[in-house]
């Protein structure tokens, strides 16, 4: 049965607009397994005669490079409305490094037997799910790829486990059900909002997104259709976005790449329409927008990106009012990341660093600040003018400098221990 693309209006828009024609069907595969869709016809399709347990897997290809794969959708049988469901397709050629477009949520799935580098996707059926049902399975799905959960979950499922119900019957759910589901993964959650202790600037919440998304977790923010340039619509309404990526300009960040569920797969946005659309639906004006924010981090960690920034700024005013380093925030570019302790640093030929390295026994989960100047390349390593190191499970007292341009560590292992240590010099406690 030759497959007619007109009869499938979410996937030909997919293909329209996010990817402008480069990649065209492969084949087809009639009688797919699809996890997802299983129950969803377990729960309520299996009683319509068109129905079957079984989807159209449409395989893709690049138009320009013979047999290489682009990836497959899970076309379901019968909807509501919302056709693909499990789909794994890998992002639009335009959107990559050369470009300074860094999808950050991005893996190698081997799904259903087809291996696709990719950040999995999928449209909710509203019987089960709306928007933030499939922000939370697309979460899951590469929480799970990075062993953050035991296991991702169908649409139905999380529905069920928020509301006590596999039926959503069109109604979405609050940021802080959605961190509840995270959480019963086995992954913590930090819950954003601009407005309560500590209220952030926007460019504190872009800052927060960031730092997320850079240290390759997921990020779900709300955001108003009106207010989103690909919606195309004046209708105002409540809506949730995986940040999965970002774009850079001159060395620093101006946008981010988004998972549209109810839309559109790798989308972009830079930063000044993001704050336009990142907002609780509200005839307040710009200043007084209500923005949130939901991240899954590892279960160990506990201290949320603003708190170590807060702490990182504060030491370094101290280093600079004692002089012990003329650095300062204003002049640097500032790279963070949540990783685990034994992933940091591992080569230097700096003795002195390796030493207060070790003395300092990092934890499990650190959060990391890499300092650049203004105008370094942050591709190239010898930009790198330093970094700030916090225990991001807050069990110790941590918190560890390193300037390059001295060759000096500057480190707390428990509080009122300070110890600085030159290349090729005795540890000195200086507070």
């Amino acid at each position: 049965m030759p497959f007619d693309l007109d009869l499938h209006p979410y996937l030909k828009r997919v293909l329209d607009r996010t990817y402008n024609h480069e990649i065209i069907l492969k084949s087809l595969l009639h009688g797919a397994y699809d996890s997802n869709w299983l129950k969803e016809y377990e729960l309520f399709y299996n009683k319509q005669t068109k129905s079957n347990p079984y989807v159209t897997r449409v395989l893709f290809k690049f138009k320009e490079k013979r047999g290489k794969s682009a990836g497959f959708s899970h076309i379901r049988p019968v909807t509501d409305g919302s056709e693909l469901s499990e789909t794994y397709l890998v992002p639009p050629k335009n959107l990559c490094a050369a470009n300074d477009v860094y999808i950050k949520c991005l893996d190698e799935f081997d799904a259903y037997g087809e291996r696709v580098e990719c950040t999995p996707y999928i449209m909710p059926e509203t019987i089960f799910g709306m928007c933030i049902h499939a922000s939370i399975w697309i979460c899951l799905k590469i929480l799970e790829k990075r062993a953050m959960v035991e296991r991702s979950l169908s649409i139905p499922e999380i529905q069920n486990l928020a509301r006590g119900s596999p039926y959503a019957d069109r109604e979405g759910l609050l940021f802080k059900q959605a961190a509840r589901i995270l959480r019963m993964g086995r992954a913590s959650s930090f819950y954003v909002i601009n407005v309560e202790s500590p209220r952030l600037t926007d460019m504190q919440m872009l800052m927060e997104l960031y730092a997320y998304v850079e240290s390759r977790l997921p990020v779900i923010i709300g955001v108003d259709i009106a207010d989103l340039p690909w919606w195309r619509t004046d209708k105002h309404g409540y809506h949730s976005l995986v940040t999965i990526g970002h774009t850079m300009e001159e060395n620093r960040t101006n946008g981010f790449v988004f998972h549209d569920e109810s839309l559109l797969p790798y989308v972009t946005m830079k930063n000044d329409k993001l704050l336009k659309a990142w907002h609780i639906p509200t005839t307040q004006p710009p200043s007084r927008y209500v923005r949130e924010m939901l991240v899954a981090v590892p279960p160990e960690v506990v201290l949320p990106f603003h708190s170590a920034y807060q702490q990182f700024e504060k030491i370094l005013s101290v280093f600079q009012e004692k002089g012990v380093t003329s650095e300062k925030v204003e002049n640097l570019v500032i790279r963070p990341f949540l990783k685990g302790g034994s992933e940091l640093f591992i080569e230097t030929r700096n003795l002195s660093l390796l030493r207060a390295l070790k003395e300092a026994q990092f934890p499990s989960h650190v959060w990391a600040f890499f300092l650049y100047d203004q105008n370094a390349d942050r591709k190239d390593e010898k930009s790198l003018r330093g970094f700030f190191v916090r225990d991001a499970t807050a069990r110790t007292d941590l918190r560890f400098f390193f300037f390059m341009d001295e060759k000096k560590a500057i480190y707390q292992v428990e509080e009122g221990k300070v110890y600085t240590l030159h290349e090729g010099a005795k540890k000195r406690k200086i507070i």
